[in-house]
């Protein structure tokens, strides 16, 4: 199964942003054009074509979903963004507003039953307003993708001048 981390990027205007990878709205392209090659074939007046119609829809609609999160320190805002382009929503948090990053997960014991260890390890990137509600910015699974949200976690709180918090266990 493929995994879709956030990918972080450095804007021109200097603010960084954690986006979705390009190739996700490439495979939900591929997906919907894949589908209306067949309908083509076989031909748009067949009994059935409402089903692959739907999912070509969705597909289309999946390729035009955005998710992305804009830390910009010279306007002080956090933007959250998401949703499908042109009707998308968009939350904007202060800097100010915000108390601290945080790192947490949650690691296998040794006392744990064989089935329980078979789950793999979570690790969250959220920030936590000072209101005390948090808000999950990434979520990660697996060893590699762990370490590489922590890099990315480190380089956010860094250029936010926000602290990080990492919790013992991980």
């Amino acid at each position: 199964m493929f995994r879709m981390n956030f990918i972080l990027k450095e804007k021109k205007d200097g603010s960084l942003s954690l986006v979705l990878p390009i190739w996700f709205r490439f495979l939900f392209l591929f997906i919907a054009l894949v589908l209306a090659a067949g309908v083509f074939a076989s031909g748009p007046e067949s009994e059935r074509t409402w089903i692959p119609l739907l999912i070509i829809a969705l597909c289309t609609a999946g390729s035009l979903y955005e998710e992305k999160w804009i830390f910009n320190i010279s306007t002080g805002k956090i933007e959250y963004i998401n949703g499908v382009m042109l009707i998308n929503k968009k939350i904007i948090y202060k800097m100010e507003e915000t108390e601290i990053f945080q790192i947490s997960g949650y690691s296998h014991l040794e006392n744990e039953s064989k089935l329980s260890r078979l789950r793999k390890k979570m690790i969250k990137f959220s920030l936590i307003l000072n209101s005390g509600e948090v808000l999950n910015i990434d979520i990660s699974t697996g060893k590699t993708e762990s370490s590489e949200l922590r890099k990315k976690a480190k380089r956010i709180a860094s250029y936010c001048r926000i602290q990080l918090s990492v919790n013992s266990y991980l």
